[in-house]
């Protein structure tokens, strides 16, 4: 494990977690109906449960990932979680300047962010290549203990990027004063979610 080699997964990461994806798209919808400080269980949340699929990847991913039956359920029952959760995004009423209670909607808990992992594609998908790429350098390392190194620094890199997002979400609060203007700015990030889906349709 060198320093070349941790620069490299620093880089992946960043370039992985801080592009448009279905967890940025969900932590900047909730910092800007909820607040930054609501948001902060759902960023920890998907940090944890990313770290989590890839250690499972990790020890596990060749036997899961080679298996066709279980690729397909994960993609396809993947999108279709994702579909009916931009759905709910575009048609959520919040109150513009509220903390959300008025309406059906709530910010994911700790715990539903860590499980929500497990049903999305994009970090399956990436999360594998990564664990491929950097995982199989053995630099003396099992190839195990690499992607345990490879799991545990991108978790960790993940969770600022995310807070990052949630935070654009959370400063945009102060232009979307209006219920029309925050509804409006849902149905855009629900749109934004469903684009984030076509690489995955598509692979």
């Amino acid at each position: 494990m060198t320093v070349s080699w941790i620069l490299s997964v620093v880089f992946f990461s960043v370039a992985s977690s801080g592009s448009p994806g279905p967890n940025n798209m969900l932590l900047t919808t909730t910092g800007a109906n909820y607040g930054f400080a609501r948001s902060l269980p759902h960023v920890f949340g998907t940090g944890v449960g990313i770290c989590l699929i890839l250690l499972g990847l990790g020890m596990f991913g060749s036997q899961l990932l080679e298996n066709e039956t279980f690729r397909n359920v994960l993609k396809w029952g993947g999108v279709a979680y994702l579909a009916w959760l931009a759905f709910k995004i575009a048609t959520s009423r919040p109150k513009a300047g509220s903390k959300g209670d008025a309406d059906s909607a709530r910010p994911l808990t700790f715990i539903q962010a860590v499980l929500f992992q497990a049903l999305n594609p994009k970090v399956w998908l990436g999360g594998a290549s990564g664990i491929l790429t950097y995982g199989a350098v053995s630099d003396g390392w099992s190839a195990l203990a690499m992607s345990v190194a490879f799991a545990l620094l991108f978790a960790s890199i993940s969770m600022p990027c995310g807070a990052s997002w949630a935070l654009i979400g959370a400063s945009a609060r102060h232009v979307l004063r209006s219920d029309r203007a925050l509804r409006i700015f849902n149905i855009a990030m629900a749109i934004l979610l469903l684009a984030s889906l076509v690489p995955v349709v598509l692979n």
